[in-house]
């Protein structure tokens, strides 16, 4: 297969996926819906996206196992330091303040993060990280899907967002991408990383922090995320070259 065609097919199921928060932004501005409705409203959406990859893994028969429907592999979860620097990531938002605004804000806003990370990662560390790695080398990969992760957050410039709230959202998407691709790479599961983008969003929304104090939290979030990075990337490396020695031999 060309290289470009794995590249402009992740791009398709980027669009894929999009077109579904799409069409529910525009449902909820139409009918004038409150950010309760809306958060059911998008979460069906998020949830009914999931069929997509589900009638594609079925038609092209492949193994879920492939794609990280799994548990992490024995041993990778010590690696990564038991993600504890995934939730440190998330201190500087929840120190600045919450609030949750009532049990039917937090029950709708949990069942909309929740089917966001799921589609999310299915789509983007699932289908296109395995047909990314099927063609690429595994630091290729890591990168490049991380960018198109990222570029797909482009869209919330139709949310009415200035251009350079849109440029913070997808380097933070991309750092989040290359994470998010590490964690899956070294576990073999989206179990992890579903849990923590759930987590990420959830506290994005009841996180106090607005202005300067956002702008701090968020850039200690970035600084801590790009260091765990880093200490992931070094492992993959290690392993990928066990790997090609052992092919060698």
């Amino acid at each position: 297969m060309q290289k470009s065609k794995p590249v402009l097919l992740s791009i398709i199921w980027t669009i894929v996926i999009l077109i579904f928060p799409v069409i529910s932004g525009v449902i909820a501005t139409v009918f004038k819906m409150n950010q309760i409705v809306i958060f059911l409203i998008q979460g069906c959406f998020m949830l009914l996206s999931i069929s997509i990859p589900v009638i594609y893994v079925c038609k092209k028969k492949i193994d879920v196992k492939e794609i990280g429907v799994r548990k992490a592999k024995s041993g990778s979860i010590r690696k990564t330091l038991l993600f504890i620097p995934l939730l440190l990531a998330e201190l500087p938002l929840i120190l600045v303040g919450v609030d949750f605004k009532g049990f039917t804000y937090v029950s709708t806003l949990a069942f909309f993060t929740l089917m966001v990370g799921i589609s999310e990662e299915l789509y983007f560390r699932g289908i296109i990280l395995k047909l990314l790695k099927d063609n690429f080398s595994v630091k290729q990969t890591i990168i490049i899907s991380a960018l198109i992760f990222g570029i797909g957050h482009s869209a919330s410039i139709l949310a009415g967002e200035s251009i350079v709230e849109v440029l913070l959202q997808i380097i933070n998407a991309i750092m989040f991408g290359i994470l998010a691709a590490e964690i899956v790479i070294l576990t073999k599961s989206l179990f992890p990383v579903i849990i923590w983008h759930f987590l990420f969003n959830f506290v994005n929304y009841i996180s106090l922090a607005i202005s300067t104090s956002e702008y701090i939290a968020n850039g200690i979030q970035e600084i801590i995320m790009i260091i765990y990075s880093v200490y992931l990337w070094n492992i993959v490396s290690q392993e990928n070259a066990q790997i090609d020695k052992r092919c060698q031999h």
